[in-house]
């Protein structure tokens, strides 16, 4: 139960902070970053959102997986991309209302995850591959 009290509380988080940015106007550089996020044994994360986290820049971007495990990052809007820098990444799969996420929660806490990713200038591709929950 704390696992999914503790996805839903990421979750409101990103979604609030990708509207707060949004709305901003201050905008900033950013770059395309795509990727797919699948399994040990190659199947899709079929839905679900990632958050690329700049620990120190206190900030982050958001992307939605969708069904084939692809996912487009956004910073000031939705599909913008995200600014230059290390960061580092959570991930939280779709699940169905009282079930928990089909990802293992390690990749769910900033605290725990293992994945992290660099964003350069021009176009990022970066895939990621996670464990499957129990």
């Amino acid at each position: 139960m704390q696992m999914q009290n503790t996805s839903v509380a990421t979750l409101l988080f990103a979604s609030t902070l990708l509207g707060f940015l949004g709305c901003s106007g201050s905008g900033g550089a950013t770059e395309v970053v795509t990727g797919k996020v699948s399994f040990a044994d190659g199947s899709p994360v079929s839905g679900g959102t990632i958050v690329f986290a700049d620990t120190q820049n206190n900030s982050s971007s958001v992307g939605y997986i969708k069904e084939d495990g692809t996912y487009t990052l956004g910073t000031f809007g939705e599909s913008d991309g995200a600014p230059k820098g290390r960061y580092k990444v959570t991930i939280i799969g779709s699940s169905d209302y009282g079930k928990s996420s089909p990802i293992s929660s390690k990749f769910a806490n900033q605290d725990q995850t293992p994945l992290t990713a660099e964003v350069v200038d021009g176009k990022n591709v970066i895939d990621f591959q996670v464990d499957k929950g129990r």
